[in-house]
């Protein structure tokens, strides 16, 4: 019966973060009929670092993306009229460990499908890129529907260690960078990182049930 409920909560989870996330749909529609100008990318530029405003000091500018020893980049793709987008930056600003946390172990960069904008990608032992925003989001997420928020980690190469599509709660994101912070998944399939990941979110979901 504990085996049942414990299994129980994990697919409330999962299906809880599913479903908490904005479909892909129109802004991207835009971004893509966008004839990509100098003039245009910068005042996408522009307008897309006001899509995290207040959190300038923990986004890094997503006109270089890169990849670093010791640290894992981080991509949040979020779009205009999103209000888990809006809800997940929140949590950053209300949160001084997640913004510690990300500024001392992460390479993050919060990157707004509204706008069209390119993106140079620099990772390691890999030939410099460089992508727009729609083709940037059609590589790493994978998740149907391309939803908003979805969070990629990557390794300093460039390779996707998890994507994890929809909103979750500040303590179990906390939960998630904790866990890519400590190397666990190194050596480890997908399948085993979702699993462990899993345990983690659970673990924290239930401690938050407790307080």
């Amino acid at each position: 019966m504990k085996i049942l409920k414990i299994y129980t909560i994990c697919g409330s989870i999962l299906i809880m973060t599913f479903f908490s996330a904005c479909s892909e749909e129109s802004d991207v529609g835009i971004s893509q009929g966008k004839k990509l100008t100098s003039q245009y990318i910068q005042e996408a530029e522009d307008i897309d670092k006001e899509s995290y405003a207040g959190l300038e000091d923990v986004f890094l500018d997503t006109k270089t993306i890169q990849g670093q020893e010791s640290k894992i980049t981080l991509l949040i793709f979020g779009k205009n009229r999103c209000g888990y987008c809006d809800k997940i930056k929140d949590d950053i600003k209300n949160s001084k460990s997640l913004q510690n946390t990300l500024k001392s172990h992460f390479l993050p960069y919060y990157i707004n499908v509204s706008y069209a904008k390119n993106h140079l990608l620099q990772f390691q032992n890999t030939p410099e890129s460089t992508l727009s925003t729609s083709t940037l989001m059609e590589t790493y997420v994978k998740s149907p529907m391309r939803p908003t928020p979805t969070l990629i980690f990557l390794t300093p190469t460039g390779e996707v260690i998890y994507e994890l599509p929809g909103y979750i709660p500040s303590n179990e994101i906390l939960a998630l960078l904790e866990y890519m912070q400590s190397q666990k998944w190194k050596g480890k399939d997908k399948d085993t990182i979702s699993l462990e990941i899993n345990e983690s979110l659970r673990n924290a979901f239930m401690d938050f049930m407790k307080e």
